[in-house]
């Protein structure tokens, strides 16, 4: 299949171009001028153009589906410019949504298990909800993909990684506490990021269009415990530290999976195991780059 991704200089989208890739299907990586200098921009070479411009849409003509991973990424950033993550998550969609019409092309839009919640949570929801509305009135055929907690090689803290299991494995690599404020209780559905893109390239090659479905495993695991796994996996002596306190809202909560995609998601402590091991040839307390 030949694919469109966006957003690929980005941890979900560089890795499943990566992975799409070496399951031999031709990959068009798209990221937005000016990119962040990032480890994965060479490996992937993407071309440079504005999802929200008109240049990008003949960039869809001959392709199955446009994966659709730009946009405001995390909680934080969206909470700091609600304007950007809506223009980023909803306004983007719109215009690849065009684009798939004019060129017989489906959409995969990955969105967040935090837009199933009403009210929408916080600004980065809310996003993410509009652009789900924008699937499901658009005459293109576009599936939502509501993700839970994608982790994996290609997450560095480093280079503005915000996921729990990026941010406790860096700590122990670098033998620092990993601080869990808030509830250390609350769970997160976690998915590894190259299961994630087999289950991406099964839903375009059945063409399973127009659906909302829940990426995730099953298995809601708490978050003191997927720190236990990362400091073991690491081999750290690293200690969890579990002050309490308020967090912004959408936080400290729990999500459940929903209705999900099937597919055959890895067992997290392997899954943790193979992205610490990923992750010591690219910490710099490992003695590497």
């Amino acid at each position: 299949m030949k694919l469109l991704v966006t957003g690929a200089s980005g941890f979900l989208g560089s890795r499943v171009t990566r992975v799409l890739r070496e399951r031999g299907h031709e990959v068009v990586a798209v990221t937005r001028p000016g990119p962040r200098r990032r480890a994965s921009l060479e490996e992937v070479r993407p071309l440079e153009a504005d999802a929200g411009g008109p240049e990008i849409r003949e960039l869809v003509e001959g392709c199955a589906a446009v994966l659709h991973f730009g946009g405001v990424p995390d909680p934080g950033a969206a909470r700091r410019d609600p304007a950007r993550a809506v223009r980023e998550n909803a306004g983007t969609t719109v215009n690849l949504l065009e684009a798939c019409a004019e060129h017989g092309a489906g959409l995969v839009y990955p969105s967040s298990v935090r837009a199933a919640v009403d009210p929408p949570p916080d600004p980065y929801a809310l996003s993410k909800r509009l652009g789900e509305t924008a699937c499901r009135l658009h005459p293109a055929p576009a599936t939502v993909l509501r993700l839970t907690s994608v982790f994996g090689p290609g997450q560095l803290v480093s280079e503005g990684a915000t996921g729990a299991i990026a941010a406790f494995a860096w700590r122990a690599l670098a033998g620092q506490p990993i601080v869990i404020p808030g509830d250390p209780m609350r769970t997160r559905d976690f998915v590894y990021v190259d299961d994630f893109a087999a289950a991406l390239e099964e839903l375009v090659s059945a063409g399973r269009w127009d659906e909302t479905l829940t990426v995730a495993s099953g298995a809601s695991t708490p978050l003191i415990e997927a720190a236990r796994l990362v400091v073991a996996a690491a081999g750290s002596s690293a200690e969890i530290e579990t002050p309490g306190g308020r967090l912004a809202p959408g936080e400290n909560e729990s999500y459940s999976s929903g209705t999900g995609l099937r597919f055959a998601p890895r067992p997290l402590e392997e899954a943790v195991d193979l992205y610490v091991d990923w992750l010591r040839h690219h910490h710099p307390a490992q003695g590497s780059a």
